[in-house]
Parts: C-alpha cells; structure tokens; sequence
C-alpha cells in the first residue's frame, strides 16, 4: 500500500504548475488571430422586389390611364386615388403636398374640360424593394370650343409605394417638366 501512495506523490511534485509554465521566459507565446473577413460576409445583402418589372409596368400604365381619364372626366376621386394623403407633386406652378393641395393644382391645370386626354409613357423604370421609381414623357392635348388643339409635351418623374395586399399603389411623388407647346 505504500508503494502506490509513494508514486502518487511523486507524480504530484513532478507535475510543473500552471503560473510557473507562464511566468517562465523560455515558454512560446500563443497568439490568436481573429478569422479572416470574406467579402461575402460583409456583402449587402439584395432586397427581392415585391413585384416583377413587368407587372410594375402593367399595374403603372394602368395607373396613369385612369390619372389621364380623373383629369378628362373632370372626376376628382379618380385623381386622389393615384396620390398618397401627404403626396408632393411638383409643377412649374411649385410645390404641392397633400391631394387637397394636388387637386387644386389640378383643377387650374385643366379640370375645365379642356383636357381631352393625359397619357404618360414610362422610359426608365427602378424597382426597389416596394418602391417603384418611373420616368418617361408625358402628353396633354386640350381642346378648347372654336379653337385649334394645343398639345403640350414634356417629361416627369414619379416614385410610387406599393402597400401590401390587396396591392394598393399610390404615388408619394411626383414631378411634371414641361418641355414644348405645339399647335396642330
């Protein structure tokens, strides 16, 4: 019995303890190095559009006819509709927030009757995770009683919300840069 205690303390003298191992000079130094960064770590990662450009151009050209047919039907509902309750929409006339101010801006923009038709052809199209951004040219043709067609051209740019089901889109901006008058 005494052997096996005899080798017992002989191993537990022999043993170097830890502090000692590391306060001695002679031992190597462990160094650890964080993981390195792989550039698809940091990668942003891309937001899937809620719609496909196709269906965005579909659902906007069916928005922006029944914007022209608001503004040829002298139909005010059918104007508010398009924009968002704190809309802007931008004209060489200024700046207007909100549909009550839009409307207004309408209504001197040729909510007289005038407007015989309002279409816009979209150019560029941007979708971003809800947000669509559409820019193209737009055309008025007015005709007044015993006078000639005027037809105004020129440009614009919107950006347009899509809301979740049922998909409601309403515009949150929207400007208007008259280019040119012609006479037919």
């Amino acid at each position: 019995m005494a052997l096996p205690i005899l080798c017992l303390a002989i191993t537990a003298c022999g043993k170097p303890d830890a502090r000692a191992k590391a306060a001695d000079p002679n031992t190597p130094a462990v160094v650890r190095v964080p993981p390195p960064i792989l550039a698809s770590d940091t990668a942003r990662k891309e937001v899937e559009p809620v719609v496909s450009t196709d269906a965005a151009r579909s659902m906007l050209s069916r928005n922006y006819a029944l914007l022209g047919a608001g503004l040829s039907l002298i139909d005010p509902k059918l104007l508010a509709a398009a924009y968002a309750p704190a809309a802007e929409l931008t004209t060489p006339n200024g700046k207007f927030t909100g549909q009550a101010a839009i409307l207004k801006e309408y209504q001197s923009f040729g909510m007289d009757g005038s407007v015989k038709e309002f279409s816009r052809q979209s150019a560029k199209l941007k979708i971003v995770d809800s947000t669509v951004a559409d820019s193209g040219t737009y055309t008025v043709v007015r005709k007044r009683d015993r006078a000639d067609s005027t037809v105004e051209h020129g440009a614009y740019a919107s950006v347009w919300r899509i809301h979740p089901p049922p998909m409601e889109w309403v515009m949150t901006q929207d400007h208007l840069y008259p280019v040119t008058k012609k006479k037919r």
